[in-house]
């Protein structure tokens, strides 16, 4: 959905209905302004429709009900009811409830939501024209029920999604839970040409089936102490019948002079400047299936045997080693006995340096393993 205008955004409400408003009840008057700034969202794109809106003085809650947006380009907005709880001008939470997007452009693709809601968004209706607003908006969004049909079929449901990107308060995250994807009917709306190659990477992926599982998890936090800061982070991303993916990461920080952590880590390129006082990092990696179908896959396409091709990687892990050290080699040789099905898990363990900065280890990615104290084993 493209950008409404602003000059034909702009609201302009007779000055006797704007005087009844300033004189009327807060429930009242916050009901028409709620009504004015959904138009007002809309305004340029199409039309809107609200069935009623109405209030809960008790509890603090203002509830629009049967929303409808129709755009010029074909699109179908559906909203059973949009609720806004607390102070009007500083919401505690607005919740979207029975959500449908119909889309008729070029192929018939619908998406269904049961469920979302934002904590805190700083205002009741997302503004159009503020990206700054915009992130403060979404910063806290939580959603379930989510549902994405193309011709009429489902392609993917997405059972929870909760973000949190408001960083200052020392915490952040995002988690996934149940991300289901079906593959086989996703590539047949993929261009003619690149549909072989598509369900060759699906078929490794899903095991043949063309639907894919995943749920993951991202913890972000960061500790200001006397000399320096603490940022740490664990995440995880879990394939079904593929694999399992792992990370936890502590670095203690030397922040540049007048940045906050949470401008820092909003920031890549200010990031890169800060001076690090050692860390570790952990890698995990598990195999649920993939790797051995990585070798049959692998073998294949290089018309040799699986034992020739397992040889041919061991031979290049060696080769690798030469130019780049023992460290390189074991991680190499880690991934050649995943995919022999010898192990069934890899994990990299990297102790950083001491007093050097971080945009001095990114300008120089091949000199890592000298710097760095990286263990490798398997399991």
């Amino acid at each position: 959905m493209s950008r409404p205008n602003r000059a034909s955004a702009l609201l302009v409400l007779p000055l006797g209905f704007a005087a009844a408003l300033a004189m009327a009840p807060p429930a009242l008057a916050d009901s028409g302004r709620l009504e004015a700034d959904l138009q007002a969202l809309f305004a340029g794109e199409g039309s809107l429709e609200i069935g009623e809106i109405s209030s809960a003085l008790l509890r603090s809650r203002l509830t629009a009900e049967d929303l409808r947006f129709e755009s010029h380009d074909g699109e179908r907005l559906l909203i059973d009811r949009y609720i806004v709880r607390g102070d009007y001008d500083r919401p505690d939470e607005v919740t979207l409830e029975g959500i449908r997007l119909e889309a008729f452009l070029d192929e018939p693709a619908v998406l269904e939501l049961e469920r979302l809601a934002v904590s805190d968004p700083g205002r009741a209706v997302p503004p159009d024209d503020d990206e700054a607003l915009l992130e403060q908006w979404l910063s806290r969004l939580t959603l379930s029920g989510l549902s994405l049909s193309l011709d009429e079929a489902p392609a993917a449901t997405l059972e929870s999604l909760r973000l949190d990107a408001d960083l200052e308060d020392g915490s952040g995250g995002l988690w996934l839970e149940a991300l289901e994807l079906d593959l086989a009917r996703m590539i047949d709306q993929a261009p003619a040409d690149e549909r072989t190659q598509l369900r060759m990477m699906s078929n490794v992926l899903t095991d043949g089936s063309g639907r894919l599982r995943l749920d993951a998890g991202f913890d972000v936090d960061w500790e200001e102490r006397d000399d320096h800061t603490r940022f740490g982070s664990e995440g995880r991303i879990e394939v079904e019948d593929a694999l399992g993916l792992a990370h936890e990461v502590t670095l203690p920080l030397r922040l540049p002079e007048g940045l906050t952590p949470a401008e820092l880590l909003a920031d890549d390129a200010r990031l890169q400047a800060a001076t690090l006082l050692g860390g570790e990092l952990r890698l995990m990696l598990s195999d649920d299936g993939l790797f051995p179908r990585l070798l049959t896959l692998g073998a294949a396409m290089q018309g040799v045997t699986e034992s020739q091709y397992l040889e041919q990687a061991r031979i290049q892990a060696q080769g690798f080693g030469m130019m780049f050290g023992p460290q390189v080699q074991a991680l190499l040789e880690g991934l050649v006995a995943l995919l022999e099905d010898s192990a069934g898990e890899l994990e990299v363990s990297v102790t950083l340096p001491d007093e050097s900065r971080l945009e001095s280890l990114a300008d120089d990615p091949l000199a890592l393993p000298e710097r760095l104290d990286m263990r490798v084993e398997t399991r």
